[in-house]
């Protein structure tokens, strides 16, 4: 039977502002109407309306089955390819839903294969929204609508069961698709009807056994065999300003992994974050949208790897679990089914969603801002059916923003070779002819969408081993023997070396008798501390023509280099697509580059490379000593100075310069004299005995009754007498060179709880520091504090701040610690130098002040 279809100008203007149709959306249903009433068409050949992605097909639709309801024709059914097509159908139709279109004057009653109870008998409707009068809208997959098979088991579920309450008998109804057959007045509207071309016979069966009156198909991807009624091509819409506009972006160089396209558009996907931002801070009543980024993958294995991949690398918040959203056949559950659903909700977390061809005909969304393909999508990238899904401007109408009015779309693929693809020109329908007298007018493109979501970010932990030494280990492999013979000066026989006294000697003018006449002092190691020693790096200097050594560099030339690094952005290239006024040709417009952040660099990574670039260059020889020196301290040393929180490449390559340059111009200072120190190590095993005896008449005195600088203290102290007892020394006296230097030292170590134990060096124990070929001197203490360092300390007279001897002595033990940092006796060590001045010692109260104050070198826990 023909319906009865007549062309009201009048109810065209009122669906237009019922519905807020744009000039596009009014002529395309003013063409479809004017058809119908013609009668000039066959009813099982859909009559084909082309509207490009993201022009309002969906607004057409809903106009279109109202105009039919004002004229007395409620029966329409519209088919669906799929199940994600059918829900988004139903929720723009159905009122009470959060994507409800409106403009009905009364809302149509739908019927879907699992609600078809509503149906009664009788042929009429019952419906939980629906008013009196209203449109029967049914809305089926088109698999729903296929006979159901005739063997098979009594119950059936799924796609099967919802074909048999299509086509068998049921106690409600009866059988719903002999009522279909029935109306006649049934109008098909096949959404996506590209999909039921004449190659798809079974879907296209599937319509006609129906007997529509009419069938109308809505499509952005009409074919020649098509019968085409309306056309407004994509170009159309892009220049008309009723959808974003496409831009391509991408690295000159192209990309050599998916890891560093993945990374690009994350960055891209939080520039727009901060865009949209602003744009809702400045506009209080836009919608409260937030943008999304759309990754296509090849299968569901790849998007599988790389949803792991971004929630780990870039995502996801605390509490957040849904932020990377994967749908494909094996990721479609009741969960992901609700986050797609309302995806336009103000509380949705997703902000990204990885796919791979489930979400193409039908499925909107204005939130997609950014878009990734990644492997072999070729020209796809493309197509309405990809680009398509991203094209919806998010606060509905262009914003003079062009970060909010883009579409970024980033492919490894070449993008010459895609702009030149007949597929992407036919895309953009181009090659269509385009009538003179039709110019749409920019309007709003339909309902709101609103979303949220986090900002997380990816962090990079170390792990370690404790190494530090225990009181009372033994320390092995050291030999006890002295390395030169001395005097109770302190000079080395046969050398002309003097060095700092550490007993009284005996004077010219003193009588032998009165030293040999008393009885003998014993001074013991405290008992608390018996059998407690350690090995002294004792060393000793000599000059050597060789070639560079890591060794020479010091730690301040490393930090120097490292405050050198520079931690800039990359560029990604952007190209917008524009069509020729006409829509004869498609070019590509380059745009001003977008900057990101270069792609992240683990910190592993960037010191393996700074390592292995170092010992390939040509200016060091790799030896044990210098892979020491480079991988324990100065590459750790260098990074931790950079001040770089976050490597990228970039900051990475930056980093190889800097360093090779500094390390080229110590080498060159180094080879320009030719010469180089060489300092052997002797661990001495300190101390070399547990008591030993004081020389004639010396007697162990009480310690001093001082509270700090106490002239009377100051003035009854000897350097020849041991004072004690100490609980924190390893000996129960100990003898000291000065008072305010060295003594007050002892006090004040005696009493820290962060100190173990302390003991005074004296000559005969052979722990020397060669400060020149020529010179060496024994340093005054060696104190072992609760966090398991060995702490070499020398008390200085105020006066000899700017000593030259006393910052020679100082420069030879910091070279020294760093030289222990390869000595095979040290790797479960940790040592530290310290050079204090009286003045330091009158205002500190613990070792720890000492540390703050006075001049320090420590070498790197191992």
């Amino acid at each position: 039977m023909a319906l009865s279809i007549s062309y009201d100008e009048n109810l065209i203007a009122d669906l237009a502002a019922a519905f807020d149709l744009r000039q596009p959306n009014i002529e395309g249903l003013s063409v479809i109407v004017r058809r119908l009433e013609s009668n000039d068409f066959d009813p099982h050949e859909p009559l084909v309306l082309d509207l490009a992605t993201g022009a309002g097909k969906t607004y057409i639709m809903a106009s279109l089955i109202e105009y039919l309801r004002r004229q007395g024709h409620k029966n329409v059914m519209v088919v669906t390819p799929n199940k994600v097509v059918q829900d988004k159908t139903v929720n723009d139709l159905r009122a009470g839903s959060h994507r409800y279109i409106g403009g009905f004057d009364v809302a149509p009653s739908l019927v879907t294969p699992d609600d078809v109870q509503k149906l009664r008998i009788g042929g009429e409707t019952a419906s939980l929204f629906a008013g009196e009068g209203a449109s029967t809208v049914y809305v089926f997959n088109v698999q729903q609508l296929f006979p159901p098979k005739e063997v098979g088991k009594n119950k059936a579920t799924g796609v099967e069961a919802q074909r048999r309450k299509t086509w068998r008998f049921q106690e409600e109804f009866g059988v719903l698709g002999e009522k279909l057959i029935a109306m006649d007045d049934l109008v098909i509207i096949a959404d996506e009807s590209h999909l039921f071309g004449p190659s798809a016979k079974v879907f296209r069966e599937s319509l006609t056994s129906l007997d529509p009156a009419a069938t109308v198909g809505l499509t952005a991807s009409s074919s020649k065999e098509d019968n085409v009624i309306f056309r407004y091509p994509l170009w159309r819409v892009i220049k008309d300003g009723f959808v974003k506009q496409p831009v391509l972006v991408y690295r000159r160089s192209g990309y050599d992994s998916e890891e560093r396209q993945l990374q690009d558009a994350v960055s891209l996907l939080r520039i727009k974050e901060q865009e949209y931002a602003a744009f809702r801070e400045a506009h209080p009543t836009a919608k409260k949208t937030k943008p999304v980024l759309f990754v296509v993958c090849s299968d569901v294995n790849h998007a599988t790897e790389t949803a792991d991949y971004l929630r780990t690398a870039h995502f996801t918040s605390p509490g957040s679990g849904w932020e990377v959203l994967q749908v494909d056949n094996q990721h479609d559950d009741s969960g992901t089914q609700s986050q797609l659903r309302y995806l336009d909700a103000e509380n949705s977390p997703v902000r990204v969603i990885v796919s791979v061809n489930k979400l193409r005909e039908g499925w909107d969304t204005k939130r997609i801002a950014v878009m990734c393909t990644l492997r072999a999508m070729g020209s796809e990238v493309l197509t309405q059916q990809v680009m398509g899904r991203g094209l919806r401007l998010p606060f509905g109408t262009i914003t003079g923003i062009d970060a909010i009015d883009e579409l970024y779309i980033l492919s490894h693929k070449s993008f010459v070779n895609l702009l030149e693809s007949e597929n992407v020109i036919r895309e953009f329908g181009i090659e269509e002819d385009v009538p003179d007298d039709r110019v749409p007018a920019i309007g709003d493109d339909g309902a709101d969408l609103d979303i949220t979501g986090f900002d997380p970010d990816p962090s990079v932990t170390a792990t370690g081993t404790d190494t530090r030494a225990k009181t009372g280990d033994a320390h092995l492999g050291g030999d006890a023997s002295a390395t030169d013979s001395r005097d109770e000066t302190g000079a080395v026989a046969g050398t002309g070396r003097t060095t700092v006294a550490g007993t009284r000697q005996l004077g010219d003018e003193e009588d032998l008798s009165d030293w040999t006449a008393s009885k003998p002092v014993e001074v013991k190691i405290n008992e608390g501390f018996a059998g407690t020693t350690f090995l002294f790096p004792s060393s000793s200097m000599s000059t050597k023509k060789s070639p560079f050594s890591l060794l020479d560099v010091p730690d301040d030339a490393v930090i120097e280099a490292a405050k050198k690094v520079q931690d800039t952005s990359e560029y990604l290239d952007k190209t917008k697509i524009i069509v020729a006024d006409d829509g004869t040709e498609i070019a590509a417009h380059q745009q001003d580059r977008e900057a990101v952040p270069s792609f992240t660099q683990s910190e592993q990574q960037v010191r393996r490379e700074l390592t292995e670039r170092v010992v390939r260059s040509q200016f060091i020889h790799p030896d044990r000593e210098n892979s020491a020196q480079l991988t324990k301290r100065i590459v750790p040393l260098f990074m931790e100075r950079s001040g770089v929180k976050q490597w990228t490449e970039k900051a990475k390559a930056s980093a190889v310069n800097q360093l090779l340059a500094g390390l080229k111009e110590q080498a060159d200072n180094a080879i320009a004299k030719n010469t180089s120190l060489q300092v052997k190590i002797k661990p001495i095993v300190v101390p070399v005995e547990q008591s030993f005896t004081l020389p004639a008449k010396a007697e162990i005195v009480a310690r001093l009754e001082t509270t700090s600088t106490s002239t009377k203290a100051s003035t009854g102290f000897s350097t020849a007498a041991y004072y004690g007892p100490w609980t924190k020394g390893l000996f129960e006296a100990a003898r000291f060179d000065s008072f305010s230097a060295e003594y007050q030292l002892a006090e004040l170590l005696n009493f820290d709880k962060n100190v173990q134990w302390w003991t005074r060096i004296y000559s005969k124990d052979n722990a020397v520091v060669a400060y020149s070929t020529e010179h060496d001197y024994v340093p005054d203490f060696v104190v072992y504090d609760t966090e398991g360092t060995h702490w070499i300390v020398e008390g200085k007279a105020d006066n000899k701040r700017d000593d030259d001897v006393v910052l020679a002595k100082r420069q030879a033990t910091e070279r020294l610690l760093r030289q222990l940092i390869s000595h095979p006796d040290y790797e479960e060590q940790s040592w530290g130098y310290l050079m204090v001045f009286e003045d330091d010692i009158r205002h500190s109260e613990s070792l720890e002040d000492l540390i703050q104050r006075g001049n320090v070198e420590r070498m790197p826990k191992l």
